[in-house]
């Protein structure tokens, strides 16, 4: 009975330390996607501003602009 007990707590700790390192590489993988998806958050919400902001510049503003440049008048 001591033996099969004993066996059976042997095969727990090797499951155990198994899924205790199938643990560790998950997390990692998470902290890996996640560090990747702010990334890329970030370039999308900078590509967006620029644009906002190529937008905005290109919209005509209601305002004239005089492109008047000096010229002497001819004497007579």
């Amino acid at each position: 009975m001591k033996n099969i007990a004993e066996k059976q707590l042997l095969e727990w700790k090797e499951e155990l330390n198994k899924q205790r390192q199938k643990q560790a590489q998950a997390q990692k993988v998470l902290q890996e996607t996640t560090q990747a998806i702010q990334m890329i958050e970030g370039g999308v919400q900078a590509v967006e501003l620029l644009l906002r902001k190529i937008e905005t510049e290109s919209q005509p503003t209601g305002t004239v602009e005089l492109n008047q440049q000096s010229k002497p008048k001819p004497s007579k």
